[in-house]
């Protein structure tokens, strides 16, 4: 076997999985622009991996595998290096919605996004496969792991995500009544 890419070989790769990966790491992202970057970089890494990676005829939980991560990386460092959160919600907004209701459902996508950001990479991994569409094989595929324990692993990251979510709303909903009393004094 070569360890270099037949173009056509792997241009129906990226045919096959282009879309599917990009709308992974938009939902971390929430930009187009900085989804379609990262999906780039995992298909430069798959590229430069060669077709050994595809070896398996697992290419779909590598791509899923690799991109997730690389997401997570990506909205992490834009964290560190105090990126604004700009939520581009324009293919996901209703019009007839209020802007309250704009306002706030953008409020709660950059909340959950904080929140998937404390959890362990594997398990953000699994909660946004999961809320992609994939199934319990794929997932497993994706993540090599045992089909049997996408369940169990899914319910304990969906259980720590909860957890993390609910205390970080108690926090939001303390911040302004210890602002109020600061200023009071």
């Amino acid at each position: 076997m070569s360890d270099r890419w037949i173009e056509a070989e792997f241009e129906a790769i990226f045919r096959e999985h282009y879309q599917r990966i990009v709308r992974v790491i938009r939902r971390v992202l929430q930009r187009d622009s900085e989804a379609e970057e990262v999906c780039a970089e995992v298909f430069l890494r798959l590229y430069r991996s060669g077709p050994g990676v595809a070896a398996g005829g697992l290419i779909g939980g590598w791509l899923y595998r690799t991109a997730t991560r690389a997401s997570i990386d990506a909205f992490r460092a834009d964290r560190r290096r105090g990126v604004e959160e700009q939520v581009d919600g324009s293919h996901a907004e209703d019009f007839t919605d209020s802007p309250l209701t704009l306002l706030l459902r953008r409020e709660s996508i950059v909340e959950v996004r904080e929140v998937l950001a404390k959890l362990k990479v594997e398990k953000t991994q699994l909660l946004l496969l999961r809320h992609s569409g994939l199934s319990y094989k794929e997932i497993a595929e994706a993540l090599q792991l045992s089909v049997n324990s996408v369940g169990q692993k899914l319910a304990r990251a969906e259980a720590e995500f909860s957890a993390l979510y609910e205390r970080q709303q108690r926090q939001n909903r303390k911040a302004p009544q210890l602002q109020a009393a600061k200023e009071g004094q």
